[in-house]
């Protein structure tokens, strides 16, 4: 009896030290696995902060009221939406020029428009259309703190996103019923969220809703003509170029 018991503790040691053995093998191993596994969390983070550093809390308002989100996009600040604003920052209203109205093309003063005369249905979704003369309008349309931005920060902003030829698809909100003939291709991996909010021309009433999206920049290129920026549904990348200062146009505002 007693040497049985004496064999079965001689096992159970044997057994101890074989786990024990195995287990001093697999602790450094087990060691090299989880610090790779961490490093590979760490990385990606970086990797996606690097690109794209959303603020989900921080929310800008205007003088109206609106409530507007903000994205950071490399070292820039943008807001979310489209201007919606309809008073200047010092409560002066900014004139709203119906689609019919032909003195909208002779105006050097700052108004706005908006798609069918209809803000009720389109304030929110597009926000307002303005002319050239409401972006450099010393009583400033964005809120306190806030511009719009000009040539070389949009170009800055595009550099960013992968060039030219590369930002549009980064930049477009990929949410179904905006955009016309979307070919899946949209990422709006940059959080900016563009809406195809149309525009109007120095004639003419407001349009193209769904088809394309136009942004003033604050840069103007000569007496008559600014700078803008603009994404189309069937093209990845972003244009740019002068159009006439009586235009109407969306505006995206840029943190000082």
């Amino acid at each position: 009896m007693y040497l049985f018991v004496l064999m079965r503790v001689n096992c159970r040691y044997k057994s101890t030290v074989r786990i024990n053995k195995y287990f001093s093998i697999l602790r450094p191993i087990l060691h090299l696995i989880t610090n790779a596994i961490k490093r590979m969390k760490i990385v990606f983070l970086i990797l996606f902060f690097t690109f794209v550093r959303v603020e989900a809390q921080s929310i800008v308002t205007d003088y109206d009221g609106n409530i507007y989100h903000t994205v950071e996009i490399g070292n820039q600040t943008w807001m979310v939406e489209n201007l919606k604003v309809t008073h200047y920052n010092n409560g002066t209203p900014v004139p709203v020029i119906a689609n019919e109205d032909e003195s909208w093309s002779d105006l050097t003063t700052g108004a706005l428009c908006w798609f069918e005369n209809d803000s009720v249905n389109y304030k929110e979704k597009y926000g307002a259309l303005y002319n050239y003369y409401a972006v450099i309008d010393e009583r400033n349309i964005c809120p306190p703190g806030w511009h719009i931005p000009t040539k070389e920060e949009w170009l800055e902003l595009i550099n960013f996103l992968g060039g030219e030829s590369k930002a549009g698809n980064n930049m477009k909100l990929t949410t179904a019923g905006h955009w016309n003939h979307n070919y899946n291709e949209e990422t709006n991996q940059s959080g900016f969220s563009a809406v195809p909010s149309g525009g109007r021309g120095q004639l003419g009433p407001a349009g193209e809703v769904g088809n394309y999206a136009t942004w003033w920049a604050s840069t103007s290129h000569d007496e008559l003509f600014a700078w803008h920026f603009g994404l189309y549904p069937v093209k990845t990348g972003i244009r740019y170029n002068p159009g006439h200062k009586a235009s109407g146009f969306s505006l995206r505002c840029i943190k000082d």
